[in-house]
């Protein structure tokens, strides 16, 4: 379906539609009054939904087909666009405010004087906007001075309700916050441009191929992406379709993503934002970001843009901690290994050695170190080894070494192992 409405002419069809209340936009249709005026609500059928041109919105050109609305626009006019159904609006170019709330998400342009024109591009996304009061319960407003820039909290924030859920879960683990560090990376200093850009669309799965360690992950439209900790998460999932859906990409294109830990319970509309530690190599603990998010955001400007949804198995699976009161106390999002190799490991076995010149390790820096199938964080578990135990490495692959386990072969992970 496309729109084109400019300086032209006004079709009679349309001349009907004028007179009959709210406008549905046909596919080919050419029409204008004036310039591109909209004198009453206009509904724009797209292929993720239907969306409205709000009464009095006004541009030089509209320009609309089945997945984006182009808006040339001047100083003085204002155009406003709105999704009943909280569709994701992901911009281009510079707007006046980008709003989402319980019922509705809406993008508001109108330059600024000497602006001169400029084209703006709306895209609405199949999933819903996430809810920017998430942080503090409040109603919250993003603006943008180009490309969707700085994002600012408009409201006054209110402390967090739990709308749905009947307690506030009691934290049951305490663990001392690790700071943030000074620089963060961003999906832009990583040479983030968009999804499509990188050959990914909003939904995917994917998976690094190549690598030692190919962790799952799902990416959002602003460039970062969530982790699967553990693949018993991956399974709480089930219409995405298991491990056989996984979309293969470059470890290249998995390193432009940023991985971000931020989750809130969306399956129970619980407006408060948890942020991930990661306690071992497939454990982590939730932490409440107690702030408000007038505070998250002058902390972290992309802080509601890393937010992801979680369903409640998920938010369930994971232990809670002591909440934050900072988002300078989230700690960074991965695992402990932090191992990921571009190239496919080849597993090359040591000489068989006298016994007295076996490497010998011990478990350290975890309570528990899980022993693998493979050499891979998606293989099958076998068992746990105690901090302190002794092993007896037979070989390497990558930063994971062969061990005999129960009379069978197993892997450890050489980051939780010390040389003795």
């Amino acid at each position: 379906m496309q729109l084109t409405k400019t300086k032209s002419y006004l079709p009679p069809l349309l001349l009907l539609a004028l007179m009959g209340g709210v406008f549905l936009i046909g596919v080919g249709q050419v029409w204008a009054v004036g310039d591109a005026y909209f004198p009453q609500d206009t509904d724009v059928s797209m292929d993720n939904g239907t969306f409205t041109v709000t009464a009095g919105s006004d541009a030089d050109t509209v320009v609309t087909t089945a997945a984006t609305v182009t808006v040339t626009i001047s100083y003085g006019q204002t155009f406003t666009f709105k999704s009943p159904n909280r569709k994701q609006l992901d911009v281009s170019g510079t707007y006046s405010s980008r709003t989402c709330t319980t019922s509705e998400s809406t993008v508001v342009i109108s330059p600024s004087q000497g602006d001169g024109q400029t084209s703006v591009i709306i895209t609405p996304a199949s999933s819903n906007c996430v809810d920017t009061s998430a942080a503090s319960g409040s109603s919250s407003t993003t603006t943008s001075s180009g490309g969707g820039g700085t994002t600012t909290v408009a409201s006054t924030p209110t402390p967090t309700p739990t709308p749905t859920s009947s307690t506030t879960p009691t934290p049951t683990v305490s663990s001392t916050p690790v700071p943030l560090s000074i620089s963060k990376p961003t999906p832009i200093s990583r040479g983030f441009v968009s999804l499509a850009a990188v050959s990914l669309k909003d939904g995917d799965v994917i998976s690094a191929s190549g690598s030692s360690d190919p962790d799952i992950y799902i990416p959002n439209v602003y460039g970062y992406k969530r982790l699967f900790l553990n693949p018993a998460i991956f399974n709480f999932y089930g219409h995405l379709g298991g491990f056989s859906k996984v979309k293969k990409t470059t470890s290249t294109v998995r390193d432009t993503l940023v991985t971000s830990g931020l989750f809130r319970n969306c399956e129970t509309n619980d407006k408060k934002v948890y942020g991930v530690e990661t306690t071992g190599e497939d454990t982590g603990i939730l932490h409440w970001v107690n702030t408000s998010g007038d505070q998250a955001v002058k902390d972290d400007p992309n802080f509601f843009k890393k937010v992801f949804c979680i369903n409640s198995k998920e938010f369930g699976w994971y232990k809670q901690g002591a909440a934050y009161t900072s988002v300078n106390q989230i700690p960074d999002y991965a695992r402990k290994t932090a191992a990921s190799a571009i190239t496919t490991p080849v597993f090359t076995p040591s000489p068989a050695p006298a016994s007295s010149s076996i490497k010998k390790y011990k478990v350290f820096d975890t309570s528990s170190l899980n022993v693998r199938s493979s050499a891979s964080t998606s293989s099958a578990i076998l068992g746990k080894l105690s901090e302190g135990q002794i092993i007896e490495s037979l070989g390497t692959s990558g930063k994971w070494h062969k061990i005999k386990y129960q009379n069978k072969d197993g892997w450890v992970h050489g980051d939780y192992l010390k040389a003795i």
